[in-house]
């Protein structure tokens, strides 16, 4: 609990500016004040929805998940506070960018004891994130290829990759690593997600300045993708699509460049591409909606920002597992806005992280990759002139 009071006092002095004010200092700082947190029970379930971005049904499974498994791990021996309540608190900060003290004030607990809830609920929504963000098995990706297939026209895709950058405070040690071509301090954040929006692949924690190419590069999910055993991950007849930031493969397409002499067929793939690409950011855009404070995290500790992150993206996933519906068919195949077509993005030379890249994996990799990008090319083509008809 010391702990957690210190680290509550470091955070709402980044969040409210305290002018120099010394809370471990000024000795009774803090008072509760009287909550009526059954009102919060007794909430009907729009207002509910509204404010802790499920419905209460899915709150509950929820409970019971986060309950269930801080006893399996011995993390939860007695409960001093009804552990809903402890969840409604959490619940309510991740998904709304109140401050922590604005958030301790309306549920009536002082700020330490909040933020020791949320450490522990963030670590339980984490560790077994496996669980509810899993890739696709063959089954799986059968039927999200033909879901995006019957909405797009485009064959084989089975989820769209992209990464986003969650801002936070500037790092205490290598702050000038996080700082992002926005020049903001950010933690970059890399996702596949599949046609219903649901992540399947989430890499968590590199640094803002790097380029979301290397980001892919550094992730398990290429090594899977081209070291696995054949149809183990994906098959043949199956890829991931991605924006130009990416190298086209076998299992990855990406938008010719549109350097303005682009021909009516390369548009046209661009376009196809386009349409199920741009679920990715759509999941995006959901999940920071939902889960508000994702938008700006003030935090010094990594390891906090990764819990609290892949926590929001699991609590994304939670609500579809469990009913929640984020897009519909009909929606998947609404045409793409000419500002979504991709292929216009700009494009960043990367020639030193490449060589790093080079120095650091083994030549098994390498070689294997190289094989997979050029059979990647003939399949761009393939499809451009043989599948994607206009």
């Amino acid at each position: 609990m010391l702990a957690a009071e210190a680290a509550a006092y470091e955070i709402m002095e980044l969040e409210d500016d305290y002018e120099g004010l010394n809370l471990e200092l000024m000795g009774d700082w803090w008072v509760k004040v009287t909550v009526m947190i059954d009102d919060y029970h007794t909430m009907g379930d729009p207002c509910f929805q509204l404010h802790f971005r499920m419905t209460r049904s899915v709150f509950e499974i929820l409970v019971t998940t986060v309950k269930n498994f801080l006893i399996e791990k011995n993390k939860l021996q007695r409960e001093r506070t009804p552990f809903q309540d402890i969840m409604l608190m959490v619940v309510w900060l991740l998904a709304t960018p109140d401050s922590f003290r604005s958030v301790s004030l309306k549920f009536g607990v002082n700020p330490g004891s909040l933020y020791y809830f949320y450490f522990y609920v963030i670590w339980a929504l984490r560790k077994p994130a496996p669980q509810y963000i899993s890739w696709p098995d063959a089954d799986e990706r059968r039927s999200i290829s033909n879901t995006f297939e019957r909405a797009t026209g485009f064959p084989g895709i089975i989820g769209s990759i992209d990464g986003t950058h969650v801002n936070v405070t500037a790092p205490l040690k290598d702050a000038a690593q996080y700082k992002n071509r926005h020049d903001s301090y950010s933690i970059n954040v890399q996702a596949v997600v599949d046609s219903t929006l649901l992540v399947r692949h989430l890499h968590v924690g590199e640094v803002g300045s790097m380029h979301d190419s290397r980001v892919f590069r550094r992730s398990p999910l290429l090594k899977d993708l081209v070291m696995g055993q054949p149809g183990q991950f994906i098959s043949d007849d199956e890829h991931i699509d991605g924006d130009g930031a990416y190298t086209q493969s076998e299992f990855m397409m990406v938008p010719f460049r549109n350097n303005g002499h682009l021909t009516a067929a390369q548009l046209n793939y661009n376009k196809k591409l386009s349409q199920s690409r741009v679920r990715v950011e759509n999941a995006f855009a959901r999940a920071k909606g939902k889960w508000r404070r994702l938008k700006f995290l003030h935090a010094r500790k990594q390891e906090v920002v990764i819990d609290h992150i892949t926590a929001s993206f699991v609590l994304h996933n939670f609500t579809i597992l469990h009913g929640e519906p984020l897009i519909d068919e009909e929606e998947l195949g609404r045409p793409v806005r000419v500002n979504e077509i991709l292929g216009r993005e700009p494009f960043i030379e990367e020639e030193e992280e490449d060589e790093e890249f080079e120095q650091e994996e083994d030549p098994e990799l390498l070689e294997r990759m190289e094989a997979a990008n050029a059979r990647g090319l003939e399949k761009r083509i393939l499809f451009m002139d043989h599948v994607l008809v206009q």
